[in-house]
């Protein structure tokens, strides 16, 4: 009853942050949800009712003919959330579900973390601070109406604390001992649970469990760094590691362009665009530097965690290197110990070439990753701020803690904690979010709706996927089908068999239009037979063609009237939007 009642008391602490940041969802909160125009945004408003939709008219809510019509294809590679689609299935409205699953994520990930910073740090205000940081870190909150599966890390902290709780760990390469089997099939639960919201997220806990355990296999803890010997050991490691790394490099083995998107370490100093207080034109110019960044402006460059705790941490390592500082109970703790060294490794595996302000200096161990098939595809190694989120605030405030233990009086260290987390709050607060609901739906898209047919043409066409484009895909229209309900021949997902971005070019009309739409400045493709359009009309039905306004007036729109026209095709404009609808409608 005890343990219940202060999670409840947690998350009525950290939920209703949730909706201070993104006000005024609040007020629309069943008929809204926050988005980034053109952005991945509308793909999970579609995962959403496409599994609702499946699984209410009994299809397997893992193969789908709404997009790529007519293949039908599967969704198990797709970042799909299915603990989003189970609880529309409950609350039937996909927009009510997506926000109450991201309230309820950033609420437990505070809560969870406050519980376990609450091994080793005392004051309640510190343990606040550092759920909240986790709960609510810039990483999060840029991520937050982007890639809503990136977001759902309220299984970390309570898999860290199981972990903990299972298992006893012996100095040496050998097996740990199981402390209790209850917790280690709460870790199994909770790894499952987690798979079913966010790979990434999986991977963390496994990358955690990893490197707690390489402390003890490795000896971490009988090492002696102020001695030459373990920096020689060192310095050994990291250029044997960095020469192997670059041999796999320079032999063109498969790493996924998973050293690519590696992080900067500068990218942990720039504020992102959502920051409200502190991104300005410096930081927009060095986001967008293509000297600095190979993917400028890029959300994956993301490594801010504020400026005020990395500068503690420093000052606080600063201050044990020179023993100024007693020993924190963290480091005193045997599990509490091995935090920092993992807290390294993720740090380490955020930057696997080490880039410094554009330049590479070294590939790091971690790197080797990156060649490891099934491994490799975790690409994207900046994310792993996640992870830092919720180690960094454990191990600098517990050495806070050591710091002022015994000089400084209890309401000094009350002030200075309400101070540091009023900077943590200023540094972290965002910029209002963009929502989108069903009154942005362009009004075309009602027109649609009305329409008898199977499919909707949309222009411009194009297929996308993690790796690769074909053409453009406009990512609203996933959303956009939610209403009107026509399949597409088009589509985004996070992995397609390579096949499918020749599937435009294998249908001769739409082949015609790619064309046209992909090179509008070249000679334009001899139009299909008559042949050609009959078995297009005859297997895609299309209730309508719907040309976007970027599109309007340009010669696809000019050549689509040519193609359609002839066969009793109506063209008008709603809005901005050019319909052509078949003669009979």
């Amino acid at each position: 009853m005890k343990n219940g009642l202060r999670l409840l008391l947690l998350l009525a602490f950290y939920g209703p942050w949730f909706g201070v940041f993104t006000w005024p969802l609040a007020a629309t909160f069943s008929a809204a949800f926050p988005v980034v125009p053109g952005s991945d945004s509308y793909v999970f408003i579609w995962n959403v009712w496409h599994f609702r939709e499946a699984v209410l008219s009994g299809h397997n809510p893992y193969v789908t003919d709404w997009l790529f019509y007519p293949r039908h294809t599967g969704l198990l590679l797709h970042s799909y959330a299915p603990i989003m689609g189970l609880l529309s299935l409950v609350l039937g409205n996909a927009m009510l579900a997506i926000n109450v699953v991201l309230l309820l994520s950033y609420a437990l990930s505070g809560a969870g973390a406050y519980l376990l910073a609450r091994r080793w740090v005392a004051s309640p205000v510190l343990c606040l601070l550092a759920g909240f940081i986790f709960a609510y870190s810039p990483y999060k909150l840029q991520r937050l109406p982007e890639h809503y599966t990136l977001v759902l890390t309220a299984t970390v902290p309570f898999y860290v604390l199981l972990f903990l709780r299972a298992f006893t760990f012996r100095e040496g390469p050998r097996m740990p001992l199981v402390r209790s089997w209850r917790a280690v099939v709460g870790c199994l639960v909770l790894g499952i649970f987690t798979l079913f919201c966010d790979y990434y997220v999986l991977f963390g806990l496994l990358y955690f469990s990893l490197f707690y355990a390489l402390w003890f296999w490795f000896r971490m803890g009988q090492v002696r760094w102020r001695g030459h010997r373990a920096w020689l050991a060192l310095a050994v490691i990291l250029l044997g590691s960095s020469l192997f790394i670059r041999k796999l490099r320079l032999l063109r083995f498969d790493e996924n362009s998973g050293l690519w998107w590696g992080g900067d370490v500068a990218s942990y100093f720039v504020p992102p665009p959502t920051s409200r207080l502190l991104y300005g034109p410096w930081a927009a110019k060095l986001t967008h530097d293509p000297a600095v960044f190979l993917s400028p402006g890029s959300i994956e460059n993301t490594l801010f965690i504020g400026f005020a705790l990395p500068l503690l941490a420093m000052v606080l390592w600063a201050l044990r290197l020179f023993r100024w500082r007693p020993v924190s109970q963290r480091f005193a703790d045997e599990q509490g110990r091995p935090l920092a060294w993992v807290l390294v490794g993720f740090l380490v595996l955020t930057v696997p070439t080490l880039r410094i302000h554009g330049y590479e200096e070294l590939n790091m161990p971690t790197a080797v990753l990156h060649f490891v098939p099934f491994f490799n595809n975790i690409r994207c190694p900046t994310r792993w701020v996640m992870m830092i989120g919720l180690l960094l605030p454990i191990v600098t405030l517990s050495a806070l803690e050591a710091a002022w233990r015994g000089r400084l009086r209890v309401s000094i260290q009350l002030a200075m904690s309400v101070l540091l987390a009023a900077v943590v709050l200023a540094e972290y607060w965002p910029q209002p979010y963009v929502l989108a609901s069903a009154a942005t739906i362009p009004p075309v898209f009602r027109e649609v709706a009305r329409l008898p047919g199977t499919t909707l043409i949309p222009i411009p066409l194009g297929i996308i996927d993690g790796f690769r484009q074909v053409g453009r895909m406009e990512s609203e229209q996933m959303f956009y089908q939610t209403l009107h309900h026509k399949k597409l021949p088009i589509g985004y997902l996070s992995r397609l068999p390579p096949a499918y971005f020749a599937s435009l070019d294998q249908q001769p009309v739409l082949h015609a239009l790619l064309s046209v739409q992909t090179r509008p400045d070249s000679v334009q493709p001899a139009p299909p037979t008559a042949e050609q359009m009959e078995a297009f009309f005859r297997v895609y039905k299309p209730a309508a063609f719907v040309i976007s306004p970027a599109y309007c007036k340009q010669p696809v729109h000019a050549y689509l009237r040519q193609l359609l026209l002839p066969y009793g095709y109506q063209e008008r404009m709603v809005g901005d939007y050019a319909l052509l609808v078949p003669p009979a409608q």
